[in-house]
């Protein structure tokens, strides 16, 4: 409105103004005319001197009038400036008020995202309190039940006792007796009975309580069992022992509930006749942890429905840990995938701190679509970051950012070893801090992990191939963690990890889900061959039934005593296995 009535006073101005120079022109046509007559007065005034001083006066006042036509003008000139000004306001401001609408628009979206996130909330709040209910009412049942069986078997013990009793009399008071002890049998029928359905319905609740309540089936008691070295197959067997102490995957394996999931999985259902590898992998599973079993046995099938799915690991051949892990599971990913309860996974990925959503929320979409067992336990997800230089240093935050974020799921964790052994070295030579330069730390791979390197990558802001700042953290931790340290083709003693049974990486997660992030141990795989070309490998595991150390090799199988010489200290670690705390 203020706007408005200064446009409505800056048009009244410029119609006077308008008018005034109107009147201006006209006064300049009588100044012509004057000046004609003028011209005319000045030859007369040559033959006549006495009109000089007429002349003279007039000529003063046509440089007045002259004067003030000037100073007319220059205010002209400053109106104009000045609607120009309000003009260019005006533009600004109707700028903003677009801004503001769009934020408008874009709050009222929020808004409605919200109300559909609180009535999902409440949604699954209410089943929730449904199921507690049921669960209840079933508990209660179960009690009540117990106690009638053991009311009934008070009973029944106390019938007993009444007909030894009465065996003990006479044979006459037993022949006297004889209808009352077949009715007190008769009895005796009917409450066992009932003590049998009561038993039969105790089951039957416990069964819809198991339905309701999300059971772990513990790692049943076994024997430590060995596999036998097929070939080359030596890193198919350290893999699939320290896979088989994965507590959660080998429960998922081992319940029931999910083996009809297992046999008729993705790809059995696409093509009955195509390679399966989970159905072979349960078997494996059911195999190892057979309380009943022998001490060893040859997954001959495994090996070669695993040879055939993929050719590189031929028969007869030395093979490698690292890519077969990283095969095995991604099959099993593949195969075992479903789709999953978002609300849940909602609440596991919330951003609370990152204004990142669009970059994570592509990634976030795609993980939707590949959840199973594999994911939930081994997968995390990487924060790529790409700091433009040349946007930093050209543009404000506040206009355009000059990072570009990118967000990516990993299963395993794979570090270099030499090149962190020398990002180390170089970092503690400047401080002149004697060390060990052979050795690094498990935290120096951490730390080489999200180190920053200068690249050349094309700025989808500034439309050209800049110079960036590229840095790659994890943003959220798995569950289970493997680690594979790449040593090099030859030479794979030259460095030396020092690691430990339980770490703490809180600081190198961005997205917390716990104060504290820490993993223990369960399995490492080491290579005591020559080199990566010649390995051979030796698994050292924590039996998850006693929680003691053993080591494989070959076909023998001997305690570890002694954890720092036997496992730390012992060949070159490759593969470590970590469990979330």
């Amino acid at each position: 409105m203020k706007l408005q009535k200064q446009i409505t006073n800056l048009e009244k101005s410029i119609n006077k103004y308008e008018e005034i120079n109107n009147k201006l022109r006209e006064q300049e046509k009588i100044i012509n005319e004057y000046k004609n007559k003028y011209s005319k007065m000045e030859d007369e005034l040559k033959a006549k001197d006495g009109k000089l001083k007429v002349y003279l006066n007039i000529q003063k006042e046509l440089e007045q009038k002259e004067n003030e036509i000037i100073n007319i003008n220059k205010k002209l000139e400053d109106c104009q400036n000045y609607i120009k000004k309000l003009e260019d306001n005006n533009k600004e401001k109707e700028n903003e008020i677009k801004k503001l609408r769009d934020l408008n628009e874009e709050y009222q979206k929020l808004q409605e995202l919200l109300n559909k996130s609180k009535e999902e909330n409440k949604k699954t709040k209410q089943k929730s309190l449904k199921k507690k209910k049921k669960i209840s009412k079933l508990e209660k049942e179960i009690e009540d039940q117990n106690k009638d069986k053991d009311e009934l078997i008070n009973q029944n013990n106390e019938l007993k006792n009444k007909i030894e009793e009465l065996s003990q009399k006479s044979n006459n008071e037993i022949n006297q007796n004889k209808n009352i002890i077949e009715e007190l049998k008769g009895n005796l029928m009917q409450k066992e009975e009932k003590i049998k359905i009561l038993e039969k319905n105790n089951k039957e609740n416990q069964v819809k309580l198991a339905e309701y309540i999300d059971l772990k089936k513990p790692f049943e008691s076994q024997k430590i069992i060995n596999l036998n070295n097929i070939d080359e197959a030596n890193y198919m067997n350290s893999v699939l022992q320290c896979l088989s102490q994965t507590k959660k995957l080998t429960n998922y394996f081992l319940n029931e509930k999910f083996e009809n999931n297992i046999i008729n999985n993705n790809i059995a259902y696409i093509d009955n006749n195509a390679l399966q590898l989970s159905p072979i992998y349960l078997e494996f599973i059911k195999k190892i942890w057979n309380k009943n079993g022998e001490k060893c046995f040859s997954p001959y099938n495994f090996m070669n429905i695993f040879q055939k799915m993929n050719p590189l690991f031929k028969q007869y051949l030395a093979g490698d840990s690292k890519d077969f892990i990283i095969f095995v599971l991604e099959q099993l990913h593949k195969e075992l995938k479903k789709p999953i309860n978002m609300n849940d996974l909602n609440k596991k990925f919330a951003l609370n701190q990152y204004d990142k959503k669009n970059a994570f929320k592509y990634c976030f979409n795609e993980f939707k679509k590949e959840c199973s067992i594999i994911s939930d336990i081994f997968f995390g997800f990487r924060e790529t970051t790409k700091e433009c230089i040349y946007c930093k240093s050209n543009y404000s935050s506040k206009d355009r950012n000059p990072i570009c974020y990118k967000y990516d799921i990993f299963y395993c964790l794979i570090f270099p070893l030499e090149k962190v052994k020398n990002m180390r070295n170089n970092l503690i030579q400047n401080k002149n801090i004697q060390f060990n330069n052979n050795y690094v730390s498990i935290y120096d791979c951490f730390n080489y992990y999200q180190k920053t390197e200068k690249n050349k990558n094309y700025c989808n802001i500034c439309k050209q191939l800049c110079d960036s700042k590229d840095t790659s953290k994890i943003f959220i931790s798995p569950n289970n963690l493997i680690i594979i340290l790449n040593r090099g083709k030859e030479n794979i003693y030259d460095v030396k990890l020092d690691f430990t049974e339980t770490i703490d990486i809180t600081q190198f997660v961005l997205q917390k889900d716990k104060p504290q992030i820490i993993y223990n141990l369960y399995s490492v795989i080491t290579n005591i061959g020559q080199s990566e070309s010649n390995a051979k490998f030796v698994t050292s595991i924590k039996n998850s039934v006693d929680n003691k150390w053993y080591r494989f090799i070959d076909l023998s199988i001997s305690p570890i005593n002694n954890f720092q010489k036997e496992v730390i200290e012992f060949g070159a670690p490759y593969i470590l296995f970590y469990q979330k705390i």
